[in-house]
């Protein structure tokens, strides 16, 4: 995404380093991604939209442009990022590539197909034990992060305001929806992951209260990334001028 945005911003003569409001790993879905560059052109933030939607492919749009006031950062800035994670078992036809299909021989290879059947309740009281304020390295992926943690004892610590499991009617679907001031990397994937094995009866709720005491990356079942999606991107009132940010 991020470089068919910049290969649209150059053909309209801007070479700006784009500020992403969360880093997405390779097949993670948005549907409220916010960007930032600064620019010394004069821009008309309709004409910017079109062009952007003209000369990206059809997987991304632009809903809207703004001007935004100097100290403003898109990662930064943001007060809280809210993620959902679709798990089905398996999911209807149209959904397959934005969900995690169960069965899946390669991430549960112990399990027979018959044997697919989520504890919500299971999920629910595993994630509880992971709101609040936390270390998280033991659900981090190795990388930044986890290494900044030798300068920062705070690299790894986040705050989990959501972590809700809701079952589709009808369907044989379940969300999962986090949202925290921020995350580190692959925590939502991870934390999916650990879900879904304690849904699957393979290790008990306190899975996660065991995650969180460990001070080594996470080693469990990772979710795929073409489950997630990011979905909305909370900042201060005012950001944006007069009025509330309109609904995505």
């Amino acid at each position: 995404m991020e470089g068919a945005l910049a290969s649209a911003l150059a053909e309209i003569g801007l070479h700006a380093r784009l500020d992403v409001a969360a880093r997405t790993d390779a097949g993670v879905h948005a549907f409220d991604q916010v960007v930032s560059f600064w620019a010394h052109a004069d821009l008309d933030p309709v004409e910017l939209r079109a062009a952007v939607n003209r000369l990206t492919p059809p997987e991304l749009v632009c809903l809207e442009a703004r001007r935004v006031a100097p100290s403003f950062h898109a990662r930064a800035s943001a007060l809280t990022r809210r993620y959902v994670y679709l798990v089905g078992t398996p999911p209807p036809p149209t959904l397959a590539r934005y969900a995690w299909t169960l069965p899946d021989a390669r991430a549960f290879p112990q399990l027979a197909p018959a044997a697919y059947r989520l504890d919500v309740g299971a999920m629910r009281t595993a994630l509880a034990a992971a709101l609040g304020t936390h270390d998280f390295t033991g659900l981090a992926r190795p990388g930044i992060h986890t290494q900044n943690r030798a300068r920062s004892p705070d690299a790894t610590v986040r705050t989990l305001l959501c972590a809700d499991v809701i079952a589709a009617e009808g369907a044989p679907l379940v969300f999962l929806v986090f949202e925290a001031n921020g995350f580190v990397r692959a925590m939502v994937r991870h934390l999916a992951g650990a879900a879904v094995t304690v849904g699957l009866g393979l290790a008990p709720p306190s899975l996660m209260s065991e995650l969180l005491q460990r001070r080594t990356p996470y080693r469990g079942v990772r979710a795929p990334g073409w489950g997630l999606t990011l979905v909305k991107v909370c900042y201060p009132e005012g950001t944006w001028g007069a009025g509330p940010r309109p609904t995505r």
